[in-house]
Parts: structure tokens; sequence; C-alpha cells
């Protein structure tokens, strides 16, 4: 394991995804298991060099890691939403990465599809909760309603009214509400 190799893989990373073997970062712990074990056979004037090269050892292999999963997050958002992510070097990925990409992708759309449509129920159930049934007494003028429909209402109609815009027609007796027994 060359920790100098390392170091020009990381500042290579920060522009683009490199492409690294598909065991990269077993070899990195490998490398380290075996400067902990050459740690305890070390004599004293060894242990300064060991403790400097583990502490870069893990400081590449979490900046290595943290940079390609920023710009494979970065690319998920970006899929979902349909737009360029700007991320270089995708072709890059090692399968786990791509298999971690398709998994994250699979995963936004499947909760972004669950809250909007959880919120598309709730908006739907509060809207007819907040509706009032009323019957037109008088031909109206067509108008817009808080709900952002325009309303063209002619005498006798019956219809579902956001309950603003059905309180003021009722005030002015122009509407009267119907009872709905449930």
């Amino acid at each position: 394991m060359d920790i100098e190799e390392l170091i020009v893989l990381l500042e290579k990373s920060k522009r683009k995804i490199q492409p690294i073997g598909e065991n990269l970062y077993s070899e990195i712990r490998k490398g380290i298991r075996e400067l902990e074990e050459e740690r305890i056979k070390a004599g004293d004037s060894e242990l300064p060099r060991i403790d400097d090269e583990l502490r870069t050892l893990r400081r590449v292999q979490r900046r290595l890691f943290e940079l390609r999963m920023s710009k494979i997050i970065r690319a998920a958002w970006a899929e979902v939403c349909g737009t360029a992510s700007g991320v270089e070097g995708f072709e890059n990925l090692t399968e786990k990465e791509k298999d971690f990409f398709r998994t994250l992708v699979d995963s936004i759309k499947e909760f972004r599809q669950e809250l909007l449509e959880a919120l598309s129920d709730e908006e739907n159930e509060e809207r007819s909760r907040d509706d009032i049934l009323v019957r037109v007494k008088n031909d109206i003028p067509e108008f817009e309603g808080v709900d952002g429909k325009i309303y063209k209402l002619n005498k006798e109609d019956v219809v579902s009214l956001p309950a603003l815009n059905a309180k003021a027609l009722i005030k002015r007796d122009m509407a009267e509400i119907i009872e709905v027994k449930r």
C-alpha cells in the first residue's frame, strides 16, 4: 500500500471520480491492519513513523470515501430530479458503488412518491373537510374561489365550495347548506 499514490489519487478525486480497483478499500484496510501489527512489534524509535503513517492512511481512506460518496449522492439526486449532476468520471465507479447509486436512486424515488402521495391524500381529505355542499338560490356571476378555481353558478346548482366562499354566499342569502347524512 503506497501512501503517496493514495494521496495523489485523493487530490485527483477532488476534481472528478478517478478509477480505482474494486478492492482498494480492502487493500487500505489490510494496510492499516499491517501497520497496527507492525506498531505492536516496533521499538520506540519506530513508533512516531508508524503512527504518522496510520493517521495518514486512515485520513486518506476516510477522505477518499467521503469524496466519492458525495459525488454519488449528488448524482443520485440529479438522476431523481432529471437534471445534470455535473459529476465527472461517473464511469469510474466500482461495482459496489454502482449498486449503491442504483439503490439510492430507487430509495429516493420511492420515498418521494410515498411522501408526495401522502401529502396529496392529506390535502384532498383536508380540502373535502373544508368544503361545504350548497344549493345555489340565484344565478351568480363568474368568480374565482379561494381554491383558485373559477366558478359560474346557476340557480338550483348543487356544488361543493370552499368553506370561505360558501359561507359568504350563505350570508348574502345566495346559497344554502345541504346537510349530508353519513
